[in-house]
C-alpha cells in the first residue's frame, strides 16, 4: 500500500512537471492584492522539487520520505530558535543576552548545515551528481514573475495625444 501511494505520488509529480504554470498573481501575492501567498503543502513542495530535479518515478519514490524527514528536522531547528528568540521579546536586551541571541542564531545555522550534509550523503545513494548539486538550490528557488502589462499605451493606461481613438 505504501509503495502504491509513493508510486502514485511520483506519477503525479512527473505529470505536474509537464503542465504549464497557471496564470495568477505575482509570486508572494495571494488572490487579493497585498495578501501573502499560501505556503505550499509538503506534497506540493516534493512535487515541485521532483519536477525541477527531473527525478524518475523510482528516484521520487525513494526521495520523498527522506526529504520530508529532512524538512522536519530543519523546521524543528528553526522552531527551537524562534522559541528562544521569542523569549526575549518585550525585554530590554543587555550585552550578554544579545550575545546569546547571536550565538543561538549561529548555532542554528550550523545545525541546518550539518543536517544538509547528513542528508546529502543519503540522497547521494539514488540521485545523479547533477540532481544532487541542485537539490538545495531548487528548494529556495522562487518562480519567476510574469512580465507586467501596463494596459493600453503604457503605465496607468495613458495614451499619447495623437494616438487614434477607438
Amino acid at each position: 500500500m505504501k509503495r502504491l501511494l509513493l508510486t502514485a505520488f511520483a506519477l503525479f509529480a512527473l505529470g505536474s512537471a509537464t503542465a504549464q504554470p497557471p496564470m495568477g498573481p505575482p509570486p508572494g501575492m495571494g488572490p487579493g492584492l497585498g495578501e501573502p501567498r499560501q505556503k505550499k503543502t509538503p506534497v506540493e513542495r516534493i512535487a515541485h522539487i521532483t519536477a525541477e530535479l527531473g527525478l524518475s518515478a523510482e528516484q521520487a519514490e525513494k526521495f520523498a520520505p527522506v526529504y520530508l524527514n529532512y524538512q522536519k528536522e530543519v523546521r524543528n531547528i528553526q522552531k527551537d530558535l524562534k522559541t528562544l528568540m521569542d523569549s526575549y521579546k518585550g525585554q530590554e536586551v543587555d550585552d550578554k543576552a544579545a550575545f546569546r541571541m547571536v550565538m543561538a542564531q549561529l548555532n542554528a545555522d550550523a545545525d541546518v548545515i550539518a543536517c544538509k550534509k547528513e542528508y546529502t550523503r543519503v540522497f547521494k545513494a539514488y540521485l545523479t551528481p547533477e540532481q544532487l548539486s541542485k537539490i538545495f538550490l531548487v528548494e529556495k528557488k522562487r518562480p519567476q514573475r510574469p512580465p507586467r502589462h501596463h494596459g493600453e499605451g503604457g503605465p496607468q493606461g495613458a495614451r499619447p495625444e495623437d494616438a487614434p481613438r477607438e
